[in-house]
């Protein structure tokens, strides 16, 4: 006699909690990944900052001061012999971070000096003085920033080869907003300035160790701001943002009038993430890491962490002042170098004191809290962790 079995499958209910407990379990595991991925990821974007301020401190070592924001050297008689005074502090510690032959080729330029603006027949760069020349004009050296300039939680500076998520600290209170702090004011010039990096350049006053009064582990070097990623073209000016367009204003500039006289009102031009339609903003975040201008390579202490950056103006121009925080892609806050070679997390919820006063005071404590008093090297105060 044969005996017959029959196999049973999946009812149709029970294939419906199969797939439920799946998903289920998908919407608990993703979110865990996704923050380990991001803690990873953060985890040597701090790696990146302590190696840059161990480079700052060996450079401090051997000259005995900190390297400036901006300097080099200008042109002479309008010929091609400099780089508008603008190339970056980045570049002066190439050689204590494994730097020194990007270093090397950058100060020996290219070419002879009847030629500088030609074109060398077999890289194809443009030839330049010792020392390079402008941050803008696309020398070959230029587009290549070095990898420790670059947050892996920035998309926007894995995609830019000339760029640089990291940022100098141009200080905690008003002098420090003001690109004129290398021309223009006698009072700047001489270096009235509350930053480690709010110094001006080319033999000016420069910081060093004798000059962190308030402490190195209460002052900071370096932070983030995220590299701007949207469309951006030149011939067109300063655009405004359309009424269905969508500008991270984390990347970007805006332009608002009265924003030095009360810093608080920067706040006024985003919605959410985004900048208000309407806004003009100039996306030059993070654009050339060996251009000095502050958009480019600092940030100051005046709004907090992951706030929006403005421009005391309604058309760009080099000598406008500026309220730029930092920003990151981080949850929460940004991370930050400070003058004792530690990194810490700053949250974006940090004490900032009364945003509505003037940033025009020069010297002394920061009006801006705790956090303004992070971003002075002498103004007397003292912060405490955390921050």
């Amino acid at each position: 006699m044969r005996r017959s079995f029959r196999r049973e499958g999946f009812t149709l209910v029970e294939l419906l909690v199969v797939i439920a407990i799946i998903g289920i379990l998908v919407g608990l595991l993703l979110p865990a990944v996704q923050a380990a991925r991001e803690a990873a990821r953060r985890m040597q974007c701090s790696n990146n900052l302590k190696q840059l301020g161990l480079a700052a401190h060996n450079y401090e070592s051997a000259y005995k001061k900190f390297p400036y924001r901006q300097g080099g050297t200008f042109r002479q008689n309008g010929a091609r012999s400099g780089n508008a005074g603008r190339k970056s502090g980045f570049i002066s510690v190439l050689p204590f971070i494994e730097g020194g032959n990007q270093f090397n080729l950058i100060e020996a330029g290219l070419g002879a000096p009847g030629d500088w603006g030609g074109t060398d027949p077999v890289t194809g760069w443009r030839h330049a003085p010792p020392g390079g020349p402008e941050g803008w004009s696309g020398w070959g050296p230029w587009n290549v920033s070095p990898g420790f300039m670059k947050c892996p939680s920035d998309p926007g500076a894995l995609d830019d080869r000339n760029s640089n998520t990291y940022s100098m600290c141009l200080g905690g209170n008003g002098t420090s907003i003001g690109w004129a702090l290398w021309g223009g004011n006698s009072a700047n010039q001489n270096g009235n300035v509350s930053g480690i990096f709010g110094h001006g350049h080319n033999g000016r006053r420069h910081a060093s160790h004798g000059s962190i009064s308030d402490g190195t582990s209460n002052t900071i070097m370096y932070s983030e701001r995220l590299v701007n990623t949207a469309p951006y073209n030149n011939s067109q000016g300063n655009p405004a943002v359309g009424m269905n367009e969508q500008v991270n204003f984390l990347q970007t500039v805006a332009m608002l009038p009265g924003v030095q006289n009360n810093p608080l009102l920067c706040r006024s031009v985003a919605v959410g993430q985004f900048l208000v339609p309407g806004t003009r903003h100039q996306g030059n975040s993070g654009g050339f890491w060996v251009d000095g201008h502050p958009s480019y390579v600092a940030f100051n202490c005046v709004l907090p962490p992951n706030s929006p950056s403005c421009t005391d103006t309604i058309s760009w121009g080099d000598g406008n002042p500026l309220v730029i925080p930092p920003t990151s892609n981080h949850t929460g806050g940004v991370n930050a170098a400070m003058a004792d070679g530690s990194v810490q997390f700053i949250s974006q919820s940090i004490d900032t004191g009364n945003l509505t006063v003037p940033a025009v005071q020069a010297t002394g404590a920061s009006p801006y809290g705790v956090w303004g008093a992070l971003g002075t090297m002498n103004g007397g105060e003292v912060a405490e962790l955390p921050f």
